[in-house]
């Protein structure tokens, strides 16, 4: 199997768990709970509130007014250009079958042999399982008090993308916004 190396990451979060409880601790003082406790809270509140969004359809609203928290669809096909060739930008890579591809084509050779080949073939996901609609995770700003609110963006952990994935697999029967 080939070994592709993943590049560095993306996005890195600008406030960790840390940063948020010694504001919590600033603000309340003596009030405030250990540590231990709120991380307790955190990690069994906000998995909760995640599951409740996908599989309850949850508009979650975000205190202060920053807006609400959802699920959507979109409808993604491919299309065909002016030329009449089949336009696929805006279909995601299926990264597995691809590498599959790979190993089929290109026998012997090295994840770095095959990344400095031109002009690969790359398998697209058509999201037959989900009638060919991507879901995603939407913060919709409409209700936000924030300033300079298209300069933000929410990205949602990991988890919560495989909790979206997985109930996307299992449950045909969920419908969301588009």
């Amino acid at each position: 199997m080939l070994a592709f190396k993943r590049g560095k990451r993306r996005i890195t979060a600008d406030y960790k768990f840390g940063d948020i409880y010694n504001f919590y601790q600033e603000r309340y003082g003596d009030e405030a709970l250990p540590r231990p406790v709120v991380h307790e809270i955190y990690k069994r509140l906000f998995p909760g509130v995640i599951k409740l969004i996908v599989f309850e359809n949850l508009d979650y609203r975000m205190p202060a007014r920053l807006g609400s928290l959802r699920i959507r669809k979109k409808l993604v096909s491919p299309k065909i250009d002016k030329e009449g060739n089949l336009d696929t930008r805006d279909l995601s890579i299926d990264y597995k079958a691809t590498k599959k591809l790979w190993e089929k084509m290109y026998p012997g050779k090295t994840a770095e042999e095959i990344q400095a080949i031109e002009g690969k073939k790359i398998i697209r996901e058509t999201n037959d399982h989900t009638d060919n609609y991507r879901l995603y995770w939407y913060w919709d700003k409409l209700t936000s008090n924030l300033l300079n609110q298209s300069a933000y963006y929410i990205d949602v952990c990991r988890d919560g993308d495989e909790v979206l994935s997985h109930a996307v697999k299992v449950n045909k029967n969920l419908n969301y916004y588009e």
